[in-house]
């Protein structure tokens, strides 16, 4: 039998249900659906909401969640110390197009947090710093993992190791390609395309808001342009994976679904922009990489229940990114002479990643999270001060 005070929170659970699936449909209705198709699909996919109020799109959260943890599978899989069967290889090798997705919620949360700052271009310093607050901790300490442990590895086997300070130093500002200086660690090189994102997000943000189609042309352009013998943009010094102009449709998705979201965009614009960008897509890219971009598409466009192991690993996302590949490559060496089977070493991989990356999310990655908002939180008062 309920309580009174059960009655009540069922009561507002309900009330919370029918508020969410209100949303949802309206959603599905600026997307150029009928109130009754809106209905249908509704009911067809589970779209829902949860009961607590959104600070943060959850969808987005939990979509970040799985795709560090393709990129993590991706690389276990491609370990020769695990060696897994040569399908389940292959369907591991799709788990490195979870950058892709990446990229798409980088279009997708980057304008979003800015409209909710209420961002003015002449912000834009004070943006760059604290995205540098929040990204570069730990990434820094990262780069001190992996010269630790070269530095220990050269020890046991009495080999002269030379710290290169140069390529060290290049790290700071992701500009190791432009001096041809290799990447300390191989999955840097996204975070040198996501800082070339943030410095274009900060300075056409009004574009963005007043012209999405026209930005969608340019960045649709600027990939096929980027296409070799159409343009020397492979003459410039940056490397191929490196260059945003070759990645700039998948932001794109990800920045119409923010202006969706909004509702700062017509159903026909934005069914326009998400066709030219994914055209640009598949013409230039791998049917792969479509395919990862639609599903995040998806993702962020309908999914409203979240799942709280994917939560988590949206929590830790950043850190598992930054951290698994060194400890895939420091670990299973270890186990090399042990007679475990592939899934053994594998299993210790994900446990080992996802400890480590724990552990620089606790000490490291929070703190900096929790800076960068006192930060931002700081320059509204001024802001509101001087207004």
């Amino acid at each position: 039998m309920a309580t009174p005070d059960d009655i009540g929170d069922a009561d507002l659970r309900a009330r919370c249900r029918t508020h969410a699936a209100a949303v949802a449909s309206g959603r599905l209705i600026r997307l150029g659906l009928s109130p009754d198709a809106a209905m249908w699909f509704q009911a067809l996919v589970g779209i829902a909401a949860t009961s607590q109020p959104e600070r943060r799109v959850q969808s987005v959260h939990d979509l970040r969640g799985l795709a560090a943890l393709a990129v993590l599978f991706y690389h276990v899989a491609a370990s020769p110390y695990v060696a897994p069967p040569r399908a389940i290889a292959r369907v591991a090798e799709l788990g490195q197009y979870g950058v892709t997705a990446f990229f798409v919620i980088s279009g997708f949360v980057l304008p979003y947090s800015l409209r909710k700052s209420a961002y003015r271009v002449h912000d834009f310093g004070g943006f760059i710093a604290r995205r540098f607050v929040r990204v570069e901790p730990p990434y820094f300490a990262t780069i001190v993992a992996v010269l630790l442990l070269n530095l220990l590895i050269a020890t046991i086997k009495h080999a002269p190791y030379r710290i290169d300070a140069a390529q060290v130093a290049l790290h700071i500002a992701y500009l190791a390609p432009l001096f041809d200086k290799p990447w300390l660690l191989s999955v840097f090189w996204t975070l040198c395309v996501e800082f070339q994102f943030y410095v274009l997000i900060g300075l056409l943000y009004p574009v963005l808001l007043s012209r999405p189609l026209l930005m969608t042309l340019g960045c649709a352009g600027a990939m096929i342009l980027a296409m070799p013998g159409w343009f020397p943009a492979e003459q410039l010094p940056l490397g191929q994976r490196e260059n945003i102009l070759l990645h700039l449709p998948v932001f794109m998705v990800g920045m119409v679904l923010f202006l969706q979201r909004e509702q700062l965009i017509t159903p026909r614009r934005f069914w326009g922009c998400i066709a030219l960008s994914l055209g640009a897509i598949a013409l230039k890219g791998p049917v792969a990489a479509l395919g990862a971009t639609v599903l995040a598409l998806l993702v962020i466009l309908l999914v409203r229940r979240s799942n709280s192991v994917l939560a988590y690993f949206g929590d830790i996302s950043y850190s598992l990114y930054l951290v698994h590949l060194l400890v895939i490559l420091a670990v299973l060496p270890l186990f090399k002479t042990m007679p475990l089977g592939w899934i053994a070493m594998a299993a210790i991989a994900l446990v080992g990643s996802v400890a480590a990356a724990t552990g620089l999310w606790l000490t490291v990655e929070r703190p900096a999270i929790a800076l960068s908002k006192r930060l931002k939180q700081r320059a509204r008062a001024t802001q509101g001060a001087s207004a």
